[in-house]
């Protein structure tokens, strides 16, 4: 049986991270071939994006949907620290039925761009991610590459300690006009062990066209969100 709400949490420390779940769309394609794209700049952080729906199918059939949007929030304060914020909402559907939501603030430092963390509730229990370390994506990303991106701390509206994970990138190629950047999370949250990659493509100028699959692994279950 998936664990719905850890479900809901697939994609919000990359949101943090990369920008988000989502992004424009790419651009046309030169009809001769072309070598795919072997490097292109990292995409600008942070990035507002409109409502976004991704979906899944599991192993009995069942359809599951992915609602996500982040718009900037104005300032706040994370761990006594003032900080950027962004609102982002997910809501998780099973079958056309709502099953989990999630509303959480991201606060992160300008100039240059660092993530601090999250806090928000998911269905209505509350918890904070702290970002405990944070590498930034190199200017560049060159197909081949891979890297530590961060790691970070669960605790529950309690304070308590619930879990970790740790995320790494890896970039790889895609066509001639964009490149995948996949970033992949492993850890445990509430005793339970997860992992998950985030696949991206990104367009030669940085431009995040898009989220193009989320493989989440839950309790044995294999969720492809697309």
């Amino acid at each position: 049986m998936v664990d719905k709400t850890r479900v809901a949490h697939f994609c919000l420390i990359t949101a943090l991270l990369i920008g988000g779940c989502g992004g424009g769309g790419g651009g046309g394609s030169d009809p001769a071939p072309q070598q795919n794209l072997q490097s292109a700049s990292a995409p600008s952080q942070p990035m507002s994006l409109s409502s976004t729906t991704l979906t899944a199918t599991d192993s009995s059939g069942n359809t599951w949907t992915a609602t996500y949007s982040s718009t900037p929030n104005g300032t706040g304060t994370f761990d006594g620290q003032s900080a950027n914020t962004s609102a982002i909402a997910l809501t998780i559907s099973e079958n056309g039925t709502v099953v989990s939501t999630e509303d959480s603030t991201a606060y992160y430092l300008v100039t240059p761009y660092s993530p601090l963390g999250l806090s928000g509730t998911t269905n209505g229990t509350a918890w904070t991610a702290t970002i405990t370390s944070y590498t930034p994506l190199p200017a560049t990303l060159t197909v081949g590459a891979s890297g530590p991106l961060d790691s970070v701390t669960y605790t529950d509206g309690m304070g308590n300690n619930i879990g970790s994970l740790t995320e790494t990138y890896t970039v790889t190629a895609d066509d001639p006009n964009s490149l995948f950047l996949n970033v992949d999370a492993a850890g445990s949250v509430n005793g339970v062990q997860e992992t998950e990659t985030l696949t991206y493509s990104i367009g030669s100028d940085g431009t995040l066209q898009g989220l193009v699959q989320v493989q989440v692994t839950l309790n044995g279950t294999t969720l492809t969100f697309t």
